[in-house]
């Protein structure tokens, strides 16, 4: 069962890279931004799910969806590559504008975030501190 969700997110996943989704590259930390008028805010994820893309090294990208405060909050991240541990480390946050008025809705999200190439090892993607996938390539 764990492999055909994978394998239906791969699907899901490939659609979405063929549109370019992507985000801005976020802090070393999340410390409230630098930026004067905008407000950082750590985001948990609804869903998250791993995509091993069939190439050599193997691409390993991290799909997440969920819904941000506003719509006028970015979504953002900051990936840290694996250390020789493997673990990977990832931080997910939003930024809101403060000195502008925005309706307050939730709005969705659903991004492909890459996590780089691998060769072979274990690893575990850290979202904000907690184990959300893992993967072993032989």
């Amino acid at each position: 069962m764990r492999h055909a969700k994978r394998w239906m997110m791969l699907g899901f996943a490939l659609a979405l890279g063929a549109a370019g989704c992507s985000g801005q590259p976020g802090p070393d930390s999340l410390a409230p931004s630098a930026e004067p008028g905008v407000l950082r805010t750590e985001v948990t994820p609804a869903l998250t799910g791993l995509l091993l893309l069939e190439t050599f090294p193997v691409q390993v990208q991290l799909l997440v969806e969920g819904e941000l405060p506003n719509p006028c909050s970015r979504l953002g991240w900051y990936v840290k590559p694996g250390d020789d541990q493997g673990r990977i480390e990832v931080a997910l946050y939003a930024d809101e504008p403060t000195e502008t008025a925005c309706v307050q809705v939730v709005a969705p999200y659903s991004e492909v975030i890459p996590m780089g190439a691998f060769e072979r090892g274990s690893y575990g993607i850290f979202l904000n501190g907690e184990l959300v996938e893992e993967f072993v390539l032989p």
